[in-house]
């Protein structure tokens, strides 16, 4: 016989559930600290590291394959995906999570701070033309990603400390929209990398 949940039960488990909205705060919270680590982090910056983004921008144009760069970025945002989904399904996945947004916004504040270093005035182009453009795509899947893998986690640990059943059927549903919503937004972005990006440096090592 199915176990009937009572309904003063049932609203508090719904009103637990709603309060994780803020999931999404929590995260740009996280990605802030990282953008301003990396900014603090890129004071000891390397002469190697300028060399790499000198020759990273200087290459990529005329030696890179369009189709296998296309293809490695989306390669790269789906396992990507699939393991911060994976993480949610683990009760120690919320701190884990939570590092993978803080680097990835430490990732984002030492490269911006290494085009000013790098270019100065001229770095600036540099962060609207190819890092932006990157970034945004990146950062709108990894924000999607994390939200529904943290909820997914604290779905189990609420559901394992009060001991009810998880409703699989409506877990598996929000879960699987936001990991097909996340591909989507992981092709977009990977063919804007492979296309416009690459066209945007062009136009920057013109300048």
């Amino acid at each position: 016989m199915k176990k009937n949940i009572p309904l003063k039960k049932r609203q508090g488990y719904h009103g637990f559930l709603k309060k994780y909205h803020n999931v999404y705060l929590f995260i740009a919270i996280l990605v802030g600290c990282g953008i301003l680590m990396g900014i603090i982090v890129s004071n000891y910056i390397d002469v190697s590291d300028i060399k790499s983004l000198s020759s990273y921008l200087t290459t990529i144009d005329s030696g890179v394959d369009k189709y296998d760069y296309f293809v490695s970025q989306f390669f790269s945002g789906i396992v990507f995906i699939l393991f911060v989904f994976l993480l949610g399904t683990s009760l120690i996945g919320i701190p884990i999570i939570s590092f993978i947004a803080f680097t990835k916004g430490m990732q984002i504040g030492f490269s911006c701070a290494l085009f000013v270093y790098t270019y100065h005035l001229k770095g600036i182009a540099g962060i609207i033309m190819t890092l932006l453009p990157q970034v945004a795509m990146d950062l709108i899947a990894t924000f999607l990603i994390s939200a529904s893998a943290i909820q997914l986690s604290m779905y189990i640990i609420y559901s394992t400390t009060n001991r009810e059943r998880l409703n699989f059927k409506q877990l598996g549903n929000n879960v699987l929209n936001d990991i097909f919503i996340c591909f989507v937004i992981i092709l977009a972005g990977s063919y804007l990398k492979s296309t416009l990006v690459i066209e945007f440096i062009k136009l920057f090592n013109l300048m």
